[in-house]
């Protein structure tokens, strides 16, 4: 199943419409939304459509706006308060998406296959490398720096620079 297929059979496994529009508001390229009597909707705009890694993107972060999603997001920012809380709330919907997409486990076998830089591993798992390089950006920032995959030590403290070794 590719990345596609898989987020397809999450909005379907969770009853999730997905439609299709000319516009959105504020310049998104996407929007998840829950409306009485009709259930939860992500609305991507046509023209991600045509760019596969821009539709990944999009299509993982609202489904992570599923997920994650607490009260209202769709407030106008009126002050710095409201400006943090739009910056939480996505980069929940985001860490909940490359998680999704991107196990550890995958990174270690991307690792095994001598994958060297967010490029090989992007084109061996077949992900966006934005999303490759967010993934280690969370594990960065969970993991302080260091995170340990199988045989693998990783060293994180230096992004976007990433130092992978095994011990002999």
């Amino acid at each position: 199943m590719n990345t596609l297929e898989k987020l397809f059979q999450i909005a379907a496994d969770e009853n999730i419409t997905i439609d299709y529009t000319d516009s959105l508001p504020n310049g998104l390229l996407g929007l998840h939304i829950h409306l009485d009597g009709i259930g939860h909707i992500i609305s991507i705009l046509h023209s991600v459509k045509d760019n596969r890694n821009t539709f990944i993107e999009v299509l993982a972060e609202e489904l992570g706006h599923y997920f994650t999603a607490v009260g209202d997001n769709l407030i106008n920012i009126e002050n710095y308060r409201d400006y943090l809380k739009v910056c939480k709330d996505e980069r929940r919907a985001l860490n909940w998406s490359v998680n999704a997409l991107i196990k550890n486990s995958d990174l270690e076998k991307a690792f095994k296959n001598n994958c060297s830089s967010y490029y090989d591993i992007s084109e061996f798992l077949n992900i966006p490398e934005r999303l490759v390089k967010e993934k280690f950006t969370y594990l960065a920032n969970k993991c302080n720096g260091y995170v340990k995959l199988g045989d693998y030590n990783i060293i994180l403290s230096n992004l976007p620079n990433v130092l992978i070794y095994r011990e002999i």
